[in-house]
């Protein structure tokens, strides 16, 4: 008959174990990738209202294009109103915004985006 000290491998608590840590990890990414994933879309709106928008624009048409192209994203966290046109030594468009996102139980993330794109 074998011993048993010289047997290797994973038990089944064990398993268990790396699973649900596995599980805990899959889950928060699936909660937290989709906010990445409309960050980028509001920072690639930016970008576009920015290269396609002239000098003498105005900063409401800027916003409204800005809040278009949101739309055709499906991007509802931020609005046109979280944008702003800032003067400095150019124009650029700033956006700050935070998201709040329930992860389980009393848990949950706060994810705070800042982002600018010069005019």
């Amino acid at each position: 008959m074998k011993s048993l000290k010289k047997a290797k491998g994973l038990t089944l608590i064990g398993f268990i174990f790396v699973l649900v840590v596995l599980g805990v990890f899959a889950f928060a990414a699936m909660q937290i990738g989709p906010v990445y994933m409309d960050h980028m879309n509001v920072v690639k709106a930016m970008k576009t209202a920015a290269s396609e928008s002239s000098p003498n624009d105005s900063p409401g048409k800027i916003k409204d294009r800005i809040s278009k192209l949101l739309y055709i994203s499906y991007v509802d966290q931020v609005t046109a109103k979280d944008f702003k046109i800032v003067r400095g030594s150019g124009r650029e468009i700033q956006v700050k915004y935070t998201v709040e996102k329930d992860f389980v139980f009393n848990l949950g993330f706060i994810m705070k985006f800042e982002e600018r794109v010069p005019l």
